[in-house]
């Protein structure tokens, strides 16, 4: 073999060799591009200073009493806001609740006082979705515990996010009604307002208020 070809041959190797061995040297660019997630935050302050004792002593049956509080969104989110309005009564209520929640200056029937029995006796969380929460101002939820305990939940609509620091004041009115009897004479009525502010997102419809408080209270809130 003559030198030219020896060297061509040796050329050849070197360059299989190269190849093989992954030596060959590339022309190359890159360029690296990352962003961060960032969650948002959703957070109420409540001003309960219009919630006082002072506003629902000394009440006689037809009394109508007028309790407030201010719900204002300080999180960056939207949120829907709802209240769980909960009646403790000392004295057993009948079927047609003497003690009663509502928004002010609305004129409650007796009928729209009486309970069902699908809402007496037992717990009606489980049947109550956001959909049928957002289609009234004030739903009452259940009447139990030994007919003395009865829930209403009360929606309060949207309230804006972004620090806008929008409120919402809310007027609710206690009434106890005419067909309180002398057993309600000298008996309490213990009021207890839970506020929520749910995102407005991504919330669907047939989830239960069960459901929300459920995770509400697994998540540290209550």
């Amino acid at each position: 073999m003559n030198k030219k070809r020896m060297a061509a041959a040796a050329v050849t190797m070197i360059a299989l060799i190269s190849a093989i061995s992954g030596t060959y040297a590339y022309f190359s660019d890159m360029k690296e591009h990352n962003v961060t997630a960032r969650t948002t935050n959703l957070k109420i302050r409540v001003d309960n200073s219009q919630f006082t004792d002072e506003k629902v002593v000394n009440m006689l049956p037809g009394d109508h009493r007028e309790l407030s509080y201010t719900i204002t969104n300080v999180g960056e989110a939207d949120i829907m806001a709802f209240s769980e309005i909960t009646l403790v009564s000392s004295v057993a209520m009948s079927d047609t609740l003497e003690w009663f929640i509502q928004d002010a200056g609305v004129n409650t029937k007796d009928e729209d006082r009486q309970i069902h029995s699908q809402t007496g006796g037992r717990d009606y969380y489980d049947d109550v979705t956001m959909g049928e929460l957002t289609e009234n101002t004030v739903k009452f939820v259940s009447l139990t515990d030994n007919n003395t305990v009865a829930k209403f939940v009360v929606n309060h609509g949207l309230i804006s996010g972004g620090n806008s620091d929008t409120s919402c004041k809310v007027d609710l009115e206690l009434m106890l009604g005419l067909n309180a009897g002398n057993l309600f004479m000298n008996s309490d009525c213990e009021i207890t307002a839970d506020v929520y502010g749910i995102q407005s997102e991504h919330t669907d419809d047939d989830l239960t208020w069960d459901f929300i408080k459920s995770t509400a209270e697994a998540n540290g809130i209550i």
